[in-house]
């Protein structure tokens, strides 16, 4: 069964100003593995970054798909444990912060964006 991450309206507002033709999403696990993972897991918690990259940039360690209402995200296969089959990104209005979760539970309260494009 293939995962799927449904974004909110305002999610996708937030994020959609970020985008280019070029761009592509990654849900990455901020365990400190990889080229786009730069702190790791300094607290007992789950921690993900919507890293976008430019097409033409390695994503090896982002080996499986996420189907999405804004297209395919890539994430480390690895991280899968913690990731449901039905989840959802939304915007929280009063901090202005994305939301991960699945069957209402949280995943990660606070997904941040990271901007690792070359220009």
């Amino acid at each position: 069964m293939t995962k799927h991450l449904e974004l909110t309206q305002g999610a996708i507002d937030k994020i959609k100003s970020h985008l280019t033709d070029d761009t592509r999403l990654l849900l990455s696990y901020d365990d400190g593995v990889g080229p786009y993972s730069h702190h790791g897991l300094v607290a007992l918690q789950v921690s993900f970054q919507l890293v976008l990259i430019n097409k033409d940039m390695p994503y090896n360690d982002y080996d499986k798909e996420l189907d999405s209402n804004l297209g395919t995200i890539y994430f480390k296969g690895y991280s899968e444990k913690f990731l449901g089959d039905n989840m959802k990104l939304t915007l929280q209005p009063r901090y202005n912060t994305l939301v991960l979760a699945d069957d209402n539970d949280e995943i990660d309260e606070n997904v941040e964006i990271v901007d690792e494009r070359t220009h």
